[in-house]
């Protein structure tokens, strides 16, 4: 499996990922307060809400990130192109930033086209 850190104003959380409906999905469901998973035909797809993580970057990977208060959540996938699928959608295209553990953190549009 593989995940990338979406990161979002105070606005971006599970709730609204939730309520998003992703297109294709066979089941969509919380399995604990901070988890939220997405089924598929063939894979799963997992969003984790991460407290505190804004602790886990140094000052020069802070200041990539535009947001007063962010919030970090992990999606763990194990098909890059239903992650690209996903992260293409409508609901994902307001002002996200991803990191990918690689030290890249760049806008959602520009990791898309990456």
């Amino acid at each position: 499996m593989q995940s990338i850190i979406l990161i979002g104003d105070e606005s971006f959380n599970l709730r609204a990922i939730s309520q998003f409906g992703h297109s294709g999905s066979r089941s969509e469901y919380m399995i604990v307060p901070n988890r939220y998973v997405i089924e598929y035909e063939n894979v799963h797809v997992y969003y984790d809400d991460i407290n505190n993580f804004v602790n886990e970057y140094d000052e020069d990977e802070l200041l990539k990130i535009p947001f007063i208060k962010p919030v970090f959540i992990s999606m763990t996938y194990t098909s890059n192109e239903l992650m690209r699928d996903i992260l293409s959608q409508s609901f994902f295209s307001k002002n996200l930033y991803v990191d990918n553990d690689h030290g890249c953190i760049v806008p959602l549009k520009d990791f898309i086209n990456i």
